[in-house]
């Protein structure tokens, strides 16, 4: 006779997904072996319930035919992501349970062992990443640069050159794996006893260790050590940008490659010169005399002074435009423009000469 999963997780013919996986996580956790007052027999039966009504598919199959095909119903049904339990995240549904049994350790390094998605497999033998922060002067971003950065990280061994050998000696066997770089580590769980390929600790899957290790490494072949490197700013960086420089990271203590370095450039501010993306503006003051008549001025800018020609009838709020002078493009061609707003300076105290060559500029209109 067909059991009634939906008794058995005590929830309405009705209940939603997640309502279904909320009661297999309560029930779970209730009966889980581990605990005090567990009920193994119990908690396989939740299992194997909350298979069928947590995968639509086989939820579907059962509202209709009061069971599932594929052999659904074994509760122990394995199968690719989900163990016979899909939709359960194993490291999350057995946190707090009081036991040091890590589930989600356990299940993750199976599926790495088959090729899968696993932690033994996302364990990457590169090198640790290390990201700085880095201050530059805002003329900087118009020629480049070049800064030494002195970093403490873990870099090769230059005794024995990342081997963890002494100089003049050899590498034996590895007697943990036997020269193979790998063990059989088992392990016990409610569904059965899973053997899993791991990486071997001592030789870091090398097959072989020093027969006398580097005195200066101990044989890791990596050492913490201050390291100087060049970094390079481009033309027209961004105030922000992230430089990355590979290799330039921490070396891998497992033979991999290194790391990279992330170096995150801040650019000072400038009092007068504002960039707006490729563009510079800057706020220009001129007399009320060069806005009627115009002019031809010397002004400066981050790259040298330059001759600006002010039109006759500027007005205050004019943008005065000169192509070529502003950020240089990130892309290696061209520059911005430089924008130079114009305020008009009005005198606040005028000579009697003055007033009367303004009166009769007002005579005439102006």
């Amino acid at each position: 006779m067909s059991k009634d999963y939906y008794k058995i997780l005590q929830v309405p013919r009705n209940a939603t997904k997640e309502e279904v996986k909320q009661a297999y996580r309560k029930l779970a956790h209730q009966f889980h072996p581990d605990k005090q007052g567990g009920n193994e027999a119990k908690f396989k039966e939740v299992n194997e319930a909350y298979q069928i009504l947590g995968d639509e598919q086989k939820r579907a199959q059962y509202d209709q035919f009061g069971t599932v095909f594929e052999g659904a119903r074994t509760g122990g049904g394995w199968q690719q992501g989900g163990f016979g339990f899909p939709g359960f995240d194993f490291g999350e549904g057995f946190q707090g349970f009081g036991s040091d049994f890590d589930f989600g350790d356990v299940f993750e390094d199976i599926l790495g062992g088959f090729g899968g998605p696993g932690r033994t497999q996302a364990r990457s033998k590169k090198g640790r990443d290390i990201q700085i922060d880095m201050e530059i002067p805002f003329e900087e971003i118009f020629a480049g640069g070049h800064h030494d950065i002195q970093i403490q990280k873990l870099s090769k061994c230059a005794r024995c050159d990342a081997a963890g050998t002494e100089p003049g000696t050899k590498l034996k066997t590895c007697s943990k794996c036997h020269g193979t770089g790998k063990f059989e580590k088992k392990q016990k769980t409610f569904l059965g006893i899973f053997a899993q390929i791991m990486v071997c600790p001592d030789c870091q899957g090398k097959g072989q260790i020093p027969e006398v290790i580097c005195r200066d490494c101990l044989g890791k072949g990596v050492v913490r050590a201050l390291e100087r490197i060049e970094a390079i700013i481009p033309k027209g960086i961004e105030d922000g940008e992230v430089i990355k420089m590979s290799g330039k990271g921490e070396a891998s203590i497992s033979g991999g490659v290194p790391g990279d370095l992330y170096v995150r450039v801040h650019v000072v501010q400038d009092k007068v010169f504002k960039r707006q993306g490729d563009a510079l503006i800057m706020l220009l003051t001129i007399k009320f005399s060069q806005a009627i008549l115009g002019d031809s001025i010397d002004i400066k800018t981050p790259e040298g002074a330059i001759k600006l020609k002010i039109p006759e009838g500027t007005a205050e709020g004019d943008i005065l435009k000169v192509r070529g002078k502003g950020v240089p493009s990130r892309s290696g061609y061209g520059k911005g423009d430089l924008l130079i707003e114009i305020k008009v300076e009005i005198p606040k105290r005028v000579s009697r000469r003055a007033r009367e060559l303004v009166e009769r500029l007002k005579e005439e209109g102006i």
